[in-house]
């Protein structure tokens, strides 16, 4: 017999986070990823939902601060390396002048000279560096710097 089951999980409509809790990503019912969600500090705001690294909550008056959107050639960039590239563990690092996008390559040691490119392009001006670091393991990474 086949039986169709349908899962809930949880993405950040800031950075686009999946919550993950170590074990599960999706959950049997929409409460209790809302519920395991809300124990990882993830919080809900006008019907949007945002990760531990995406807001802060102002201490005077308890209320849930989101940071500012992230600039559309940022996102389109995390598209491309979560689509085309296949980039595992895509982590953006904010910093005051710059973000930094890190993910893991899968089979090469290196993105292609195509990839490479259609990057610089896409981020035009803002774009500031890629480099290539060895982790445990032998595992392979890319960093992208990119201005604010």
């Amino acid at each position: 017999m086949i039986v169709t089951e349908i899962f809930y999980g949880v993405k950040c409509d800031r950075c686009g986070e999946l919550y993950e809790d170590g074990e599960h990503s999706f959950w049997n019912d929409e409460s209790s990823v809302i519920e395991n969600a809300y124990e990882s500090e993830w919080r809900e705001l006008k019907g949007k939902h945002y990760c531990e690294g995406c807001h802060e909550i102002n201490e005077e008056t308890d209320e849930i601060v989101v940071f500012a959107d992230y600039p559309q050639h940022l996102k389109t960039l995390n598209s491309f390396i979560d689509r085309i590239v296949k980039g595992l563990s895509r982590k953006v690092f904010e910093y005051e002048s710059d973000f930094q996008v890190k993910f893991k390559l899968y089979k090469y040691s290196r993105l292609e000279e195509s990839e490479e490119n259609y990057i610089k392009n896409l981020l035009g001006e803002n774009f500031s560096s890629l480099e290539y670091e060895v982790g445990k393991y032998d595992s392979k990474s890319c960093i992208i710097k990119i201005k604010r």
